[in-house]
């Protein structure tokens, strides 16, 4: 592993190099007098229809239009007060019931009232093929309006995430009937209760956000536009950020922290983040549908050598599946640490003992999780796996997911709600959304009794047990835990991304540099 390692190494070099040479270029700064702030992000935005947009590309545009009956606090310890004031749970567990925020009004000037709440939620829990959140609100019976400003969610059987199932961006609220648009209309021209609604959006470039007026939460917010503009180069990223193009850049790669550090009005934020970095196997093919060939992949990746080439430290490495800043993390799971004779073993009792072949898809524009590519061929090579590299847009990687038409392919994780069952279901469960093909009917049983146990410590011992069973099986490969880094302009103020990975944008200025 150490020829990899070296390998790496050099590859990492020769990233800072090019960022340095970037920052070499016009340091000018951007229109630091108005309040118009421009992210370069790696991901684009592709869908604003709250149920049906998947990715955090998605997820973390519609949060700044859209809204949700309660919401995450910053650290992801729990939920708060949203467009809801407060709930209260029925004795037998079967019913909650909301009390709504008054005098909230929609982008277009409606009021918000239970009549919204109700077209929202049973939107949400409508079943269709585009819809990947549908399995957070299938314990839902009814959505009940009580008054204007009172809901109540019957429920088919108690379950302990409700709460924190109604924070994620697939529970917005919408004005009732798409406020007299169609489906089709609406999802091109959203309208939410948020604190900026859509002012233009050209895709595959950029979406920008305006400033709402009527916003419910006085003062809020203070900038008058947000746009997210999709550059999916590191690279240029980092010196989009140098040059005052963008004040922000989303996900610099480590290895140009310390660059960008040097950068005049320029620091890098690291907020705690549920972010995992893992390799995602497609177990319907052969021969990754064979346990043994799994773990002997599993065993030959040096983890010690990823934090320490591409991450410089900046990251840890994963013994489990489950984010470490979440609730139900088990320190205690034993991953199928590095070990090429364990590797070689696990290989001889499996069903492709001596070689076979296998494509790893790799996001383009994305140097670290190229070097990860790299990392993967090196380490599978000494077990006789011929690896070949196939580089695509990140939209396409997504796209191929859903379809199943992958091998392998390596995705960065993060949790949109506080409470674990919602990657519990998107990463384990048989109709898991990552696609995996992974079965496995103990692992829906304890990821379902969970949901329904209200008493945390029994949740936690079940989400242990599945941490093992996957741990073990290695159905999907875990690398490292990374913290929410961000190269920020000096001029912008009180710029906060929560644990769970949401933008707070309603607080956040630009001061003169």
């Amino acid at each position: 592993m150490m020829t990899t390692f070296r390998k790496i190494a050099a590859l990492a070099v020769a990233a800072v190099m090019t960022i340095s040479m970037g920052a070499c270029g016009n340091t000018g700064s951007s229109a630091a007098d108005t309040q118009d702030l421009v992210v370069a992000r790696s991901l684009e935005t592709t869908d604003m229809l709250p149920q049906t947009g998947f990715s955090n590309g998605d997820i973390w545009a519609i949060q700044q239009v859209y809204q949700t009956l309660t919401r995450n606090k910053t650290d992801g310890s729990g939920v708060e007060p949203g467009l809801a004031t407060s709930w209260k749970q029925s004795k037998d567990g079967l019913s909650w019931t909301f009390n709504l925020r008054r005098g909230v009004k929609f982008h277009n000037g409606r009021t918000m009232t239970a009549k919204d709440v109700k077209f929202s939620l049973d939107f949400a829990r409508t079943a269709r093929d585009d819809k990947p959140w549908q399995f957070l609100f299938t314990a839902i019976r009814n959505v009940e309006i009580v008054d204007d400003y009172t809901v109540r969610l019957d429920l088919n059987e108690p379950w302990a995430p409700l709460p924190s199932d109604l924070s994620m961006s697939a529970s917005s609220i919408m004005p009732a009937d798409f406020g007299g648009k169609t489906e089709t209309e609406f999802r091109n021209n959203p309208v939410g209760t948020g604190p900026y609604k859509l002012g233009e959006w050209k895709k595959g470039d950029y979406i920008k956000f305006v400033r709402n007026p009527d916003y419910w939460e006085t003062g809020k917010p203070k900038l008058n536009s947000v746009t997210f503009k999709y550059v999916s180069d590191a690279n240029t990223r980092s010196q989009m950020v140098q040059s005052g193009q963008a004040q922000i850049d989303e996900f610099p790669t480590a290895v140009s922290v310390s660059s960008l550090k040097k950068t005049r009005n320029v620091h890098v934020e690291s907020f705690p983040s549920t972010s995992l970095i893992w390799v995602n196997l497609n177990n319907r093919r052969k021969p990754l549908n064979d346990v043994h060939v799994r773990r002997a992949m599993a065993y030959a990746i040096d983890k010690e050598a990823i934090v320490r080439a591409i991450y410089y430290g900046q990251a840890e490495k994963a013994n489990s599946m489950l984010s470490k800043n979440l609730m139900g993390y088990s320190k205690d799971v034993k991953d199928l640490e590095y070990d090429m004779a364990k590797a070689k073993e696990e290989l001889a009792k499996s069903s492709a003992p001596k070689h076979f072949s296998l494509t790893v898809q790799v996001q383009s524009g994305d140097p670290e999780k190229s070097m990860l590519a790299q990392i993967l061929q090196e380490s599978w090579k000494e077990l006789g796996i011929d690896v070949q590299l196939q580089t695509l847009d990140s939209t396409t990687v997504y796209s191929n997911r859903t379809a199943g038409d992958f091998d392998v392919a390596m995705f960065e994780m993060t949790n949109d709600i506080s409470d674990p069952d919602e990657w519990m279901q998107y990463m384990f469960s048989s109709s898991a959304n990552v696609n995996s093909g992974y079965r496995n009917e103990k692992v829906d049983a304890l990821i379902k009794r969970a949901a329904a146990d209200s008493n945390q410590a029994n949740r936690l011992k079940d989400y242990a047990e599945v941490q093992q069973i996957i741990a073990d099986e290695a159905p999907e490969i875990p690398l490292v835990y990374k913290p929410g880094l961000f190269a920020v302009r000096d001029q912008v103020k009180d710029f906060t991304v929560t644990t769970l990975g949401e933008y707070k944008l309603a607080d956040t200025t630009i001061a003169r540099e």
